[in-house]
């Protein structure tokens, strides 16, 4: 389902066609580029063939609720600057991936829209998207959050969300953060009878692989071998000597009471109702435990990073979003202009996070935030994570990992059992295809 937020009703300005008379009667076009109208210096980009003085198509973006207002923000200076009218479409993000697949091949997508960077691979396999020409501005952007929208070596996405998980935790309940695995268990030893120790979504009747990644990872394991290139879907590590020792761990914890069986909303309302001491999720959780209607019995709150395991970070998940372009853009060097010089500004990058504060890929707005110790505390949890796998073969993993560790939470499975039934049922299914 989607809304459309249209800025302008029609074309404000249309290019001019200027010619100029040369030698043996041809005659020459002076190409009319778009105004750089905020501090970032951009890189300006042509925007239209001048030959014609026809109104150029609008340009189409779809995005969520959170994102559209931030993004509709830019559209009087953008369609002053180049004459093309901007409309935002506001799209469920649960169904916009889908939506595009569907519709843009039909000329009924957008020309631009925002989504998370491991739909690269659906989309890249679709045929629905285009790389996208950074025009040297790629020292703008965090490098990992560039690399996570790269597809068969092109650059497929412009970055401007992280996020990853990190650990919350109650001030009240406990002095400060663990720096290691051992330092949060002596202090859960401390706490009253029926004070919960690591409340993390997965247990109960909610199975949740995203939440138990950190634990996947502890001991230096990993869902997909890695390299230079990528991820490999073909390398399925579930059953790895290292990714079994961390879920050996999380078992110890299961066994010996510190992660009791909660699935996500068991968890938070632990937490924010003063009856855990630490909870593990991400910054999307920010504005509930800010809102007293909602955080009423735990409003005194902190985040840290996970503590280390043997030394080792605990490496959570890294999602990106970012910006595609459609293979069926109406006009590419129009969306690659709106991108380049009226997106990829400080202006704009702090109103998207503003708007959702989860974590940010452009580098200006991370140093104006680094005086915020929650957001600089995310950011140091996602300078340890790896960014989520972006290859379609993770489309086989959700489900039977989260089923497994459902089981090992619930006491109904073994660490080993846990790791050889996720390994064989995700190679399984991605041999399915």
């Amino acid at each position: 389902m989607k809304r459309r937020y249209t800025l302008w009703t029609a074309v404000v300005i249309a290019f001019a066609l200027l010619a100029a008379a040369c030698g043996g009667g041809e005659s020459g076009d002076t190409t009319t580029t778009a105004a750089d109208t905020t501090t970032t210096e951009a890189t300006t980009t042509t925007v239209a063939d001048t030959t014609t003085t026809e109104p150029l198509p609008p340009l189409v973006v779809w995005a969520d609720a959170n994102q559209s207002e931030a993004i509709a923000a830019v559209g009087a200076a953008f369609t002053e600057a180049t004459g093309v009218e901007l409309i935002v479409e506001i799209v469920d993000r649960g169904t916009l991936k889908d939506d595009v697949i569907l519709n843009a091949p039909a000329g009924e997508g957008p020309d631009l829209f925002a989504g998370a960077h491991d739909w690269i691979g659906e989309l890249a396999s679709n045929g629905v998207i285009a790389p996208i020409d950074l025009g040297g501005r790629e020292g703008d952007f965090l490098p990992n959050a560039l690399t996570a929208m790269v597809w068969d070596g092109e650059q497929m996405g412009m970055p401007f969300v992280t996020e990853a998980m990190a650990m919350y935790y109650n001030p009240d309940l406990v002095e400060g953060a663990p720096e290691t695995m051992e330092d949060l268990k002596t202090a859960c030893d401390a706490l009253d009878s029926g004070i919960t120790c690591l409340a993390v979504p997965g247990g109960n009747d909610g199975g949740d692989a995203y939440h138990h990644q950190p634990f996947i990872t502890a001991y230096g394991g990993h869902i997909f071998g890695l390299s230079d290139a990528g991820f490999d879907g073909s390398d399925v590590l579930l059953d790895s000597p290292e990714t079994v020792q961390g879920i050996e761990l999380l078992e110890s914890l299961v066994t010996d009471g510190y992660v009791p069986s909660m699935n996500y909303g068991d968890a938070k309302n632990a937490f924010v109702n003063g009856e855990a001491a630490f909870w593990m999720t991400g910054p999307w959780e920010l504005g509930a435990l800010d809102d007293p209607e909602q955080n009423i019995a735990a409003p005194n709150w902190s985040v840290a990073k996970f503590p280390t395991v043997e030394g080792n970070p605990m490496r959570p998940h890294v999602g990106i979003q970012g910006f595609y372009m459609s293979a069926y853009a109406n006009n590419a060097a129009i969306a690659q202009e709106f991108l380049l010089n009226f997106v990829a500004t400080d202006d704009t990058m702090l109103a998207l996070f503003n708007a959702d504060p989860r974590g940010t890929a452009f580098l200006s707005v991370l140093d104006s935030i680094s005086d915020n110790p929650v957001a600089a505390t995310f950011a140091a949890s996602a300078a340890d994570g790896t960014f989520m796998p972006n290859i379609p073969e993770m489309g086989a993993v959700w489900g039977p990992v989260g089923d497994n560790f459902l089981l090992l939470r619930n006491g109904e499975s073994t660490a080993a059992d846990t790791a050889t039934n996720a390994q064989e049922q995700v190679v399984a299914a991605i041999e399915a295809g």
